[in-house]
């Protein structure tokens, strides 16, 4: 076996794609935007998240967005035999661009080019061994590359963003017609950014977005729809539900409401990716009447 695919082989071996514990990074949040760079945002995506930053999926839900463009592998030659005419060495170039903005385009890192070189010797006697090294290269060489990336990443000073803790507060098991029914939504830690607000009732597993009109009135929306855009940090108490329980709306109503970054929207298939809040739910039972 050739002697330098050995030393790849027991180094990758030993290392792997790994940052595990390793890394200091003072951000929460960031989404990746890649073209032709699959392989280097795979990597990059799964170290980060092994580092507690969540990695999601809407731009406007991030403190970073990092651009990768133009991943591309070369491989030349280097050097021809001068008395078989077949070739002997050769050159792998592997290259990136990156730069990182935050989600309003104020630029974090302007656009730079990551490139690596390695050569290594082709011997006809054994081509098997000699593909397997160039693939090794490969790995290898997307291994130093995505661990630079990561090492830029480190620069970055946003900040960490930790969950609101959100309660319900007034909230009764159960309500009779005629009750006056209040429901307040209060924050029970520190927070330093906007957000926007989401409202919904789930009435006989039919979920509705709950949003307000300015005179007070609350409305339903099948599709989702933010109760409160926009919503200072100063604001930690809000009244979101206030009115007199009606007759004949007898069943369970379980109330729920999140925070998420301000204009991010809310993917309920992907609550990760937006959501800045824990996810606060409470149950009640309207009734015509007392039994």
């Amino acid at each position: 076996m050739n002697k330098i695919y050995l030393i790849l082989l027991l180094v990758l071996n030993g290392c792997g794609f790994n940052l595990r514990g390793t890394a200091d990074f003072d951000i929460s949040f960031i989404a990746i935007n890649s073209e032709s760079s699959s392989k280097i945002a795979s990597e990059v995506k799964r170290l980060l998240t092994e580092q507690g930053i969540q990695v999601v999926s809407n731009p406007n839900a991030a403190q970073a967005i990092v651009y990768l463009r133009n991943e591309i592998i070369d491989r030349r030659v280097l050097t021809v035999s001068s008395i078989s005419g077949k070739q002997e060495e050769f050159e792998l170039n592997y290259k990136v661009e990156m730069n990182v903005r935050q989600p309003d385009d104020t630029i974090l890192m302007e656009r730079q080019n990551i490139s690596l070189l390695r050569d290594y010797m082709f011997d006809e006697k054994t081509v098997l061994a000699m593909g397997a090294e160039d693939e090794l290269l490969r790995q290898e060489m997307l291994r130093d590359i995505v661990a630079q990336i990561m090492r830029r990443l480190q620069t970055l000073k946003l900040g960490k963003i930790e969950l609101t803790q959100l309660e319900f507060a007034g909230l009764k098991p159960k309500y009779v017609a005629g009750e006056l029914f209040q429901l307040d939504l209060i924050e029970k830690n520190a927070r330093t950014i906007p957000v926007d607000i989401w409202l919904t009732i789930t009435i006989d597993k039919d979920l509705w977005f709950v949003t307000s009109t300015a005179t007070k009135q609350w409305q339903l929306h099948e599709i989702p729809k933010s109760w409160k855009r926009n919503v200072a940090v100063t604001e930690t108490s809000h009244r979101v539900l206030d009115f007199v329980v009606q007759p004949d709306v007898d069943d369970e109503y379980i109330f729920r409401a999140i925070y998420t970054a301000v204009d991010a929207g809310l993917d309920l298939s992907n609550l990760p990716s937006t959501k800045r809040s824990n996810l606060v739910e409470g149950k009640t039972i309207f009734k015509t009447k007392e039994f």
